[in-house]
């Protein structure tokens, strides 16, 4: 899914793709299910030269992975170092030296005066991490950093994708406020001054006011807004465009008709949620086309699909 071409603007994918081959940390904001997912898998699909993903999924972990510079960091050593062996077999040797002994670097932290407090107060969280772990955090932050290096050093991008904070920065953990305000606040942070990497934070709308995320804004290089679809012709485009891939043909005119995607566009109007106001909608109706023999969906199709799903 290419929003810019589905607008004829060049405010998300492009915007977002510039801003993270020059090394920026980006909010993607968008509300569940309209679209940031598909946004990240287009800017950094396996056809993007240039760039290493690494995709650092959150919600089926331990919260404290969501809260602590330290956890976070083991789990980045980890992603990142299965990316070098897996993308870099050639340096797989050097990545597996990683963490082996230790080493000398210093800490590395980017000078800003207005946030000299905070930054006093995460240097002595981490100086208290060192204390209780054999394995410092300071360790492991030159751990990931060292990795990240190796893929620098084959001219690669690394960018770190976090994409699924919608699932865990409000889960059903005992207090999602707190995991809010540790990603936030501690997290966000390590992320800009530690690892000075590029990365992709899916942002749900809703935090935008929080002051947890206020507070990490300033480490945010730049933000980028999921748009939405902005009339039914761009819905028509949309399905068009996945029937090509799935089909694996160019022309597919003909099997959506008009009066279907105004109708699509209507309910997704009333939910601007593109995954389940549209394609699941759209997926069902197909069903009900095929079972009527009927070589296009049409409204009637759509309806029915609305009121079976109650969507």
């Amino acid at each position: 899914m290419e929003f810019d071409e589905l607008t004829g603007s060049s405010t998300c994918e492009a915007a977002l793709l510039a801003a993270l081959t020059s090394g920026q940390r980006v909010a993607l904001v968008g509300s569940s299910g309209s679209g940031k997912t598909s946004v990240t898998e287009w800017v950094l699909g396996p056809m993007r030269e240039g760039v290493a993903p690494i995709h650092v999924p959150v919600s089926i972990e331990d919260p404290a992975i969501a809260t602590s510079p330290s956890d976070f960091a083991r789990h980045v050593v980890g992603l990142v170092r299965r990316w070098v062996s897996d993308g870099l077999p050639k340096d797989s040797g050097r990545s597996s030296q990683v963490g082996a002994k230790k080493s000398s670097r210093s800490q590395r932290f980017t000078f800003a005066p207005s946030w000299m407090g905070a930054k006093v107060e995460l240097g002595y969280e981490l100086k208290q991490a060192v204390d209780d772990d054999p394995v410092t955090a300071g360790e492991r932050i030159d751990q990931a950093r060292q990795l990240l290096d190796i893929i620098e050093g084959n001219e690669l991008r690394p960018v770190l994708v976090l994409d699924d904070t919608d699932r865990w920065l409000s889960s059903s953990w005992a207090n999602s406020q707190e995991v809010r305000s540790g990603f936030f606040r501690k997290v966000v942070r390590v992320i800009a001054e530690e690892f000075d990497t590029a990365a992709v934070i899916a942002v749900h709308p809703d935090y935008l006011p929080d002051p947890d995320y206020q507070a990490a804004a300033g480490f945010l290089d730049a933000r980028v807004e999921v748009p939405h679809l902005p009339d039914a012709a761009a819905v028509g485009r949309l399905l068009a465009r996945r029937a090509q891939v799935a089909l694996d043909r160019d022309e597919v005119d003909g099997l959506v008709t008009t009066d279907a995607c105004n109708a699509l566009f209507s309910n997704y109007s009333t939910s601007p949620n593109v995954r389940v106001a549209v394609l699941q909608v759209a997926h069902l109706a197909l069903t009900l086309a095929v079972d009527d023999d009927s070589a296009s969906i049409d409204q009637a199709h759509v309806h029915a699909a609305i009121v079976e799903t109650g969507r």
